[in-house]
């Protein structure tokens, strides 16, 4: 009876004064440090494993872009090598413009490897009719000829060779000389020039068509600098291939063309 009268009073003056919520409010704030220590595992935790979770979503999406810019990269080097291939065969076809003979395409599929012969394969052959001898051009210039001939492919013996002899002449005052190759696809050699001849650096350097392997008036290079020795007879003159003997890939062959001319028709 006493404990239910107790309790009778204190729900009374807890329903007057709000006792028992001030009583668990100023308990809660006794023990809230040890709920916030108690729950402190598991919120570290939590807290670990969404870190975890962030990172591995950070590295996935890292490799992702890594792998687009891979991608892109790549697209961007073969667009470039698209541009750089697109230049050279609107050079080829500049080359061909007013020439009367006939052009046949080419690429390039090996080149020798031997430092002292400078030789490349072409993709053209006897089957192809291609002959001996036959000039090759780039977009640019010379740049060398035919050596030997199977059935769908054939050597080339480029211009910068050690052994290759060419008949050209200086555009500027038409004087007749040979550019040989110096093993180097930078410069040519044309070492039989006279000591007083008129050439100087920047002269224009074309076939003279002698010797009937290369036809007249096609570019092979220009001078880059003249050696004249007071005590030789020639002088040494250096001159820069045009062709890009050492960069391109494709390449044109030239077959003359000649034309028929027509008969006279007898006026009745």
């Amino acid at each position: 009876m006493i404990y239910i009268l107790l309790a009778i009073v204190l729900m009374f003056m807890d329903q007057l004064g709000q006792y028992v919520p001030r009583i668990r409010s100023a308990m809660e704030g006794v023990f809230e440090p040890v709920f916030q220590v108690a729950g402190w595992p598991a919120e570290a935790w939590q807290a670990l494993e969404l870190h975890s979770r962030e990172r591995g979503h950070l590295i996935a999406e890292n490799q992702q872009l890594l792998q687009q810019l891979l991608k892109v990269s790549g697209t961007v080097q073969t667009q470039a090598a698209l541009q750089q291939e697109n230049k050279r065969l609107r050079d080829l076809l500049g080359a061909t413009r007013g020439r009367a003979y006939l052009f046949q395409f080419a690429e390039m599929k090996r080149v020798a490897l031997d430092p002292f012969s400078h030789k490349v394969w072409i993709n053209r052959g006897d089957a192809e009719g291609v002959v001996i001898g036959q000039a090759v051009i780039d977009g640019l210039g010379i740049v060398g000829q035919v050596e030997d001939v199977h059935r769908h492919f054939s050597s080339v013996r480029l211009i910068s060779d050690p052994d290759h002899a060419l008949p050209v002449q200086i555009n500027r005052t038409g004087l007749r000389t040979v550019a040989y190759g110096s093993g180097e696809t930078r410069h040519l050699l044309m070492p039989n020039v006279p000591l007083q001849a008129d050439v100087s650096p920047g002269d224009v350097i074309v076939t003279s068509g002698l010797g009937d392997r290369f036809p007249p008036g096609f570019p092979v290079g220009e001078v880059e600098r003249v050696e004249r020795d007071s005590g030789e007879a020639f002088a040494t003159v250096y001159m820069r291939p045009y062709a890009a003997l050492d960069r391109g890939r494709e390449v044109l062959l030239i077959e003359p063309q000649y034309a028929i001319e027509p008969l006279p028709v007898e006026q009745p």
